[in-house]
Parts: C-alpha cells; sequence; structure tokens
C-alpha cells in the first residue's frame, strides 16, 4: 500500500492571476537503476543524431485554474539525447564537461477567456537512469511572464526558484530523496520503466517545490491495441498511482491520483501514445492526450514542420 507522504497543489497561471557521470547526483544510483530498464535507455537506437517530434491531442474537462470547462489543445513534446553538466546546469560546452543525458520538453498554448496561455516545460536526465538533472517551466499569460527551475545538484540537494512579474518572486534549497521525479517527467519516466513478471510494479516519488514528496506505484496491467489519431499500435498499459493530486503540465491543477499510460511495443523508441487521469473507463477523465503524429528529425538543422501530414498548426 502506497504511504501518503505529503499533498502539493500547484496550480498554474489563472485567469485570476494566480501564480501559475555516476558521481554527478549522489544517493541516486542504484534504486534508478534498478527503476528503469537500462537496455532501452542506453540503446544504440538513441545515436542517430535525431530528436524525436510528436504531437498530441489534449483534451481536458477544468481548466488552468482547475474549475470545471472543457478545454482542447495540441502538445508539442521532444525527446534528444545530448550531453549535460549538472555543474553548470546547462547543456555541456566542450566533450569532458558533460554526462549522456536526455532532455524532454513538452510545449503548449491555449486560450481561457480574454487570456492567452503560453507553457513550456523542460526535463534533463541522466540517460541510463533518468536520474532528474534539472526542470524548468516559463510560462506567458496576461498577467505575467514566469520561470521556474528545479535544479538537482550533485551536493544531493535541490535548488529551487522562482521569478515572475505577478505571481512573486522566491527560492528554497531541499534534500533530495531518490528514486523522485519532477511532476513533469513522468511520462518519459513511464517509457524507461523496467517490469517483469517477478517485478510488475515500481515504486518511486514526486518531488514538489518546498521539499515535499508524493508517493507513487506504477504497475503493468498488460499489453493490448490501442488507437489514436496516429493509428493503432501495439501497446504496453501502465497504470500509475497517487497517493495524492499531484500538479502535472496537462492537470490544470492538480492531476487524479490514477494516471494511465500505453507505451508502444513496435518501436525499440517506445514512445508514448496515450495518456487518461481517472479511470479510463468511466468517462470522468480529468484529462486525456492521444499521439497526433511523430517524426524523428535534427530539428535544429531542418523545418520539422515540412516533414508533417497531419499537424498544421504549431502549439
Amino acid at each position: 500500500m502506497i504511504r501518503n507522504v505529503a499533498l502539493v497543489l500547484a496550480l498554474l497561471a489563472a485567469a485570476s492571476c494566480s501564480s501559475p557521470s555516476d558521481a554527478s547526483a549522489p544517493g541516486s544510483g542504484s534504486a534508478s537503476v534498478e527503476l528503469t530498464d537500462q537496455s532501452y535507455l542506453t540503446g544504440d537506437h538513441w545515436n542517430d543524431g535525431q530528436a524525436e517530434i510528436a504531437f498530441y491531442d489534449v483534451e481536458r474537462t477544468v481548466d488552468q485554474a482547475g474549475q470545471p470547462s472543457d478545454q482542447q489543445f495540441v502538445m508539442g513534446t521532444y525527446l534528444v539525447k545530448h550531453d549535460f553538466d549538472p555543474q553548470e546546469m546547462s547543456k555541456a560546452t566542450d566533450a569532458d564537461g558533460g554526462v549522456p543525458a536526455f532532455k524532454y520538453a513538452q510545449f503548449f498554448e491555449f486560450e481561457s477567456g480574454s487570456y492567452q496561455y503560453k507553457r513550456s516545460h523542460v526535463t534533463n536526465t541522466r540517460q541510463r537512469d533518468l536520474h532528474p538533472f534539472k526542470h524548468s517551466l516559463t510560462s506567458f499569460d496576461w498577467c505575467s511572464n514566469l520561470y521556474r527551475e528545479q535544479a538537482f545538484s550533485p551536493d544531493g540537494r535541490v535548488r529551487w526558484l522562482k521569478r515572475s512579474d505577478d505571481y512573486g518572486n522566491a527560492k528554497e534549497t531541499y534534500d533530495y530523496r531518490a528514486p523522485a521525479y519532477p511532476a513533469a517527467q513522468v511520462p518519459l519516466l513511464a517509457r524507461g520503466l523496467s517490469f517483469s513478471e517477478a517485478q510488475p510494479t515500481r515504486s518511486f516519488s514526486l518531488v514538489h517545490s518546498g521539499g515535499t514528496y508524493t508517493d507513487a506505484e506504477a504497475e503493468l496491467l498488460g499489453t493490448e491495441q490501442v488507437r489514436t489519431p496516429a493509428g493503432t499500435t501495439r501497446a504496453e498499459k501502465i497504470a500509475v498511482r497517487y497517493d495524492e493530486p499531484v500538479p502535472t503540465p496537462l492537470a490544470g491543477g492538480p492531476s487524479d491520483t490514477l494516471e494511465t499510460y500505453w507505451r508502444s511495443t513496435e518501436s525499440p523508441y517506445r514512445p508514448l501514445l496515450k495518456v487518461v487521469a481517472g479511470d479510463p473507463t468511466a468517462g470522468d477523465a480529468r484529462y486525456q492526450m492521444a499521439l497526433i503524429e511523430k517524426v524523428r528529425s535534427p530539428y535544429w538543422k531542418k523545418n520539422v514542420y515540412d516533414q508533417l501530414d497531419r499537424v498544421e498548426t504549431r502549439p
């Protein structure tokens, strides 16, 4: 049974203008390695010099303030391998200063009343076990620009920073307890979790601003066909249960205590196909997202939108 550690309600900005190397990560080693599938995460398929760019149709039944309201928008994501410097908390600028890492980004915009909102989440993680190095959020709305950051320092501390025009400024430092991840990293983590017949469940935590934690458990439910706008694909179905609702990029406030993820079994990259928050059989999902289209491309050299067939509007 999952133990309740803490409840953190971290709302994104609302219409009312409320605040929207192994040695490089002490205490993160064996727990994260056992939790994740190293052969998948370090496979040679990641070394093709390209990024995965994927677009999802998102529907949610609450708005950015957590109030009942139907919203729909397209979210873009990219996942790319690079070298990250955990001392400088930035992409490595020389061959000797970095650790093999994934950069995972989620970006989208939506409208509500008079307001326009833009969000961009970026998470950098160690490649071999998805230990978090840094998560950042940039946000724009008519009230304010906002920047938030969680930096997972090599000294085993997490440094949290918030800067904004209307929502205040703050910074905190707190202890890190592995294995724990920013909420925005869970879609990537779901792709990298390791399951077996002997170990069909995996336990971890989410770490929030202020150093509070929410315990979570992931369970592999089986394999099934899943249909999305991108087509029908064989997928593993994974349930992630939280002790309490947690803030996620798409929830419009706290998510449900249950999220279900479908990851493809037809590609070595295990792309994420679909996510539903709440009971997927009850028809009352707080939010759901489904893959529209994905490509692998060196987006820094080629215009990825010239390669797409289904996505016409940039998120």
